[in-house]
């Protein structure tokens, strides 16, 4: 029966997510992005709202197997959801990862605007649009009367204008559904506490709009929660048992963990980072793995020509490495879904390709002859994915563009100074694909 509450739900489906990351000053932060394929944005724009929809695990084959940790994600998925439980498969250009499907639509039950609600930020509302529960810090605003084991319904907040600890109804146009969860801490355990900051999950998710199946985070020593495109790009360096490599930029970590399993531990991985709280936050999940060395240094000053060649510790001579991974700091804005983007200013997009040009600068320093770089970024503006690739082109001879492979991406977008051909050895996740946005090239030093 169509009932009073019939048209909102429909509006809410059909307008769930937002047209464009940008909030205010849209025009001047989208024309940035895209300067020569322009024509592509209205594409690209909603797809970066977007969540994509497949889960995926890499498995740490040097401490479980594929088979085993597909055998547990069955059981999770089969305790929660029953008969509609979605299917867990492989991918055989990944033979370590594991991907969960969508649920089926008819699994995601009915808006019901009797629940009370519950406010969260936007980068909150994406981590759970990607089936994440709520941890006590996300929770913007709780009405009062809110009880333990309520079923709320859950809103992120897309102008932040949400004041913490609001005791009302959060009334706000720019608010968007996001789904249906359980509350675990109510009002006095997320706001009085005025001697600790709350820990732990406030609200566990039953569904939500995206239709990723809500299980939070399951990543363990056997496995981890991580992106397709991220572990493609360590599969395109191809690390080998018994080689020198150096992740330049490596906090959180993840794709150290996967070069230094793809390498059966047997080897040197060196990870530098600018950032000492990451470093350490990083070094926990890194601790496994006797072939990792972790430090903090500036990698814009990673090459020195009088450092000793024999020491694992930077700066490092010339020609010291066999690989080298530059996932390059950058703007960021393939993370989908991006709500509502925390960059304000075209300048702030503009300053990532100078510290891209500075990293390359010292990787390419780095790199012996014969060896191979992987360049790469999450993130879609032309800027810092296929013009750098034209630049470091032309300012290093001695580099020659090589088949980022396995291809689960598409081509990149051709640029005046970067031919079809060129761009068919590179590797660009778009608006054709389920994964986060993502870029790639693959470098080899002549």
């Amino acid at each position: 029966m169509f009932n009073k509450y019939s048209r909102y739900i429909l509006t809410i489906c059909n307008m769930f997510y937002p047209k464009t990351p940008f909030l205010g000053k849209a025009a001047l932060l989208e024309s940035e992005i895209l300067k020569v394929h322009s024509a592509a944005l209205p594409q690209l724009l909603p797809w970066l709202c977007q969540t994509p929809r497949t889960t995926t695990y890499r498995v740490n084959t040097l401490h479980s197997s594929v088979t085993e940790f597909k055998q547990k994600l069955e059981s999770i998925l089969s305790f929660k959801y029953g008969p509609a439980a979605p299917k867990v498969y492989g991918l055989p250009e990944l033979p370590e990862i594991l991907c969960i499907a969508p649920l089926d639509s008819t699994t995601v039950a009915a808006y019901d605007d009797t629940h009370k609600q519950i406010i969260v930020d936007t980068s909150c509302g994406a981590a759970l649009l990607r089936g994440a529960h709520i941890y006590a810090p996300g929770v913007l605003a709780m009405e009062t009367g809110t009880q333990l084991r309520e079923l709320v319904n859950v809103f992120a907040d897309l102008p932040g204008k949400c004041k913490r600890g609001t005791t009302t109804r959060y009334e706000c146009e720019q608010k968007i559904f996001l789904g249906v969860g359980e509350v675990l801490m109510q009002r006095h355990q997320l706001y009085n506490n005025t001697e600790q900051a709350p820990t732990g999950i406030a609200v566990q998710m039953k569904w939500n709009m995206s239709g990723v199946p809500a299980l939070g985070d399951l990543s363990s020593e056997a496995a981890m929660l991580q992106n397709l495109p991220s572990i493609v790009c360590v599969r395109v360096l191809a690390p080998q048992p018994g080689e020198r490599i150096l992740d330049m930029c490596a906090a959180p970590g993840n794709k150290t963990s996967h070069i230094a399993e793809l390498m059966r531990n047997e080897g040197i991985v060196i990870a530098l980072d600018n950032s000492a709280s990451r470093l350490r936050a990083m070094q926990s999940k890194l601790e496994h793995y006797s072939c990792i060395e972790c430090h903090h240094f500036d990698a814009t000053k990673a090459c020195h020509v009088d450092a000793s060649p024999e020491s694992n510790r930077p700066p490092f001579p010339p020609n010291s490495f066999d690989r080298i991974l530059l996932d390059a700091p950058c703007s960021g804005l393939g993370n989908r879904p991006q709500l509502c983007c925390s960059i304000k200013q075209p300048k702030v997009l503009e300053s990532y390709p100078h510290i891209q040009r500075r990293l390359m600068t010292q990787a390419v320093q780095l790199l012996r002859p014969g060896g191979v770089l992987v360049y790469s970024t999450c993130t879609v503006t032309e800027a810092e994915c296929e013009e750098l690739v034209a630049w470091t082109l032309r300012k290093f001879p001695q580099l020659q563009l090589v088949e980022a492979t396995p291809k689960l991406g598409a081509a990149a977008l051709p640029l005046p100074e970067l031919s079809p051909t060129l761009c068919e050895l590179l590797q660009r996740f778009g608006p054709d694909l389920d994964t986060v946005g993502f870029f790639i090239a693959k470098f080899q030093k002549l």
